[in-house]
């Protein structure tokens, strides 16, 4: 539903719209409608159904709009092809505008759908996709003692990676808000279709992202970079897309090759995400989030320095809220016994700072899921 349209919105937000009125007369408001529909020739006045032909026969629908006695009527995924293939839903909606009581909006949805139907696999494609890990679980264990090997690749690959953020940040800060939106549309598309497949992980991947933007404003990182870290958080465990859900809610403890399974959902969330020009290098902290400083994290055994800061307060606030909260193999040890867990191996595989500023948010109360 579009709720409290305010025309003035409509670049911003994928909006086009015009003036209908109780004819079924079709009144151009500017061209932003008609060009968005590639129908240069369409008159300032216009049949309705010149433009949108998807309506003819439901026009009873849209004179109860028309009339007053619904508020609004909507016809979903409609689908048109120019240049490029696009898809949008059309409202007509009882609104007073301009001297007109109607006003007919189309919703770009492009964007969003075309992420969704990318990555979304039927039961089958699961089914061959596991069955494909499996057999090559052992290539996979050799690959990652080659990459533990060649350390010095993936430090180069790392800031390789950040220069390229660097530049394009540059090159987009004069269409800002264009890049917002886009960002946004890409985020929402990527944790809905993960969302379809597992809600568990959803919730898990917004309490982290939450819990690890207040660990980074406790340890006083710039906004850019806590910025960096909750989008990282909200997308962290998008690699899981790929793997069987089965394994995912198993009640029960996993075998080696189902958690050899599990353990390549940090690079596959990296190829996911690796060309979408984010502001920040979240592909890289996504990859790195299960990386601990004693080098015994995967997927390259990572340590110290070799781990980005984003990274380790992600690994931190992801084993806080693992631990806090009920998995479908135990019940949650609780939030205190999460607290010593950390306390117990800060400096070992957590880091020192980023472990006394995410207990110090709970000891002083200033953090609560709860309130979130």
């Amino acid at each position: 539903m579009i709720h409290q349209f305010d025309p003035s919105l409509h670049n911003r937000f994928g909006f086009y719209y015009a003036l209908l009125d109780s004819g079924l007369i079709l009144h151009q408001d500017g061209n932003s409608l008609r060009e968005y529909l590639s129908i240069p020739e369409l008159p300032d006045s216009s049949d309705i159904r010149d433009a949108f032909p998807e309506i003819i026969g439901l026009e009873d629908d849209i004179n109860k709009v028309l009339s007053g006695e619904e508020k609004e009527f909507i016809l979903s995924g409609i689908n048109r092809g120019n240049q490029s293939t696009i898809c949008f839903n059309l409202h007509i909606i009882n609104y007073s505008y301009k001297g007109y009581k109607s006003i007919a909006v189309v919703h770009d949805i492009t964007g969003n759908l075309n992420s969704i139907r990318s990555i979304q696999q039927n039961r089958n494609e699961i089914i061959l996709l596991h069955n494909k890990l499996l057999e090559k679980n052992t290539e996979l264990d050799a690959a990652n003692r080659e990459l533990v090997e060649s350390r010095d690749e993936t430090r180069k690959l790392n800031l390789e990676l950040e220069e390229k953020v660097r530049q394009r940040t540059s090159e987009l800060k004069e269409s800002y808000d264009l890049a917002t939106r886009l960002f946004f549309q890409t985020v929402n598309s990527l944790t809905h279709a993960l969302e379809i497949r597992d809600p568990y992980t959803v919730g898990h991947q917004h309490r982290v992202a939450e819990l690890a933007a207040a660990i980074a404003g406790k340890m006083d990182l710039d906004e850019k970079t806590t910025e960096g870290i909750l989008i990282a958080g909200q997308l962290h465990d998008i690699g899981k897309i790929y793997v069987p859900s089965e394994f995912l809610t198993k009640p029960g403890v996993l075998s080696d090759e189902e958690f050899s399974v599990i353990k390549t959902h940090p690079r596959m969330g990296f190829e996911i995400i690796k060309d979408i020009e984010f502001p920040w290098p979240v592909a890289s902290i996504v990859l790195q989030h299960h990386e601990v400083i004693d080098g015994s994290g995967y997927p390259y055994g990572l340590t110290n320095d070799e781990i980005r800061i984003e990274a380790k307060i992600l690994c931190v606030a992801d084993v806080m809220e693992a631990m806090s909260t009920n998995r479908p193999y135990r019940i949650s040890p609780g939030k205190l016994n999460a607290i010593n867990e950390l306390v117990k191996y800060r400096s070992v595989k957590y880091d020192r700072e980023v472990v006394d500023a995410c207990v110090e948010l709970f000891e002083s109360g200033e953090f609560n899921w709860e309130n979130k």
